[in-house]
């Protein structure tokens, strides 16, 4: 006879942090580290919102530092953007108008799903 071995809930969890698989709306960042990139979750349960700023594509951020180039996805329709942080904001990522609406879903200003990549 054979016995089934699972995983437990922990276990899993751990995994998929690590091997970057685990995303539950949250903004993702790939940060390089070395030769590799590795996945983190960089505001947990956030959003990309709208700045509403004109001007070029750019974006704010209170978690990567001004000058920081950033590839922001939208997970839910794969339109994506790389932008420049222009300055300090009290949100992980906010897109002024021109970044926003090359991303932005019709009549949406909010990225529930979103992916924010470094770019360098």
């Amino acid at each position: 006879m054979s016995r089934k071995r699972t995983m437990s809930f922990a276990k899993k969890l751990v995994l998929s942090v690590t091997t970057g698989s685990l995303v539950t709306g949250a903004a993702i960042a790939t940060v390089a580290t070395g030769n590799a990139a590795a996945p983190d979750v960089v505001c947990p349960g956030s959003t990309v919102t709208l700045s509403g700023e004109a001007g070029p594509p750019a974006a704010t951020s209170g978690t990567f530092p001004v000058g920081t180039k950033l590839k922001v996805t939208n997970l839910d329709n794969g339109q994506a953007t790389t932008v420049t942080v222009s300055g300090p904001s009290g949100s992980c990522v906010l897109l002024n108008n021109a970044a926003f609406d090359k991303v932005r879903e019709p009549g949406k200003n909010l990225i529930r799903r979103a992916r924010v990549e470094r770019v360098n």
